[in-house]
């Protein structure tokens, strides 16, 4: 996948004080830097459920809450397009069955 832009962020140590707070804080900012920047798309690897050991399910509800909450509260918005950057077939079902969980609401 090409990209023009890298926003590089700071993800917090599973198990770390407030860590899933600053994972919704992370995940916002990377959503106000690419509205920043006018893009029409981001993709969001799951990075917090590899070396920094959130489990993958609180992982994906986290991000997805965050990006919920980004859309929620904007106005207007110049994203487009949200990409998850997902490896295995476990963390695809898991995304999955948390995106089917925000549409039911």
């Amino acid at each position: 996948m090409a990209a023009r832009f890298i926003i590089h962020c700071n993800v917090p140590q599973w198990g770390s004080d407030k860590c899933e707070d600053q994972l919704e804080k992370t995940v916002k900012n990377c959503l106000s830097a690419a509205e920043d920047k006018k893009l029409k798309s981001v993709a969001f690897p799951s990075l917090p459920a590899g070396r920094n050991g959130f489990p993958k399910q609180m992982a994906a509800q986290l991000i997805l809450k965050a990006i919920s909450n980004h859309f929620v509260s904007s106005t207007s918005s110049s994203l487009k397009n949200i990409y998850f950057v997902l490896f295995d077939s476990e963390s695809i079902g898991i995304y999955l069955q948390e995106m089917a969980k925000l549409d039911a609401k």
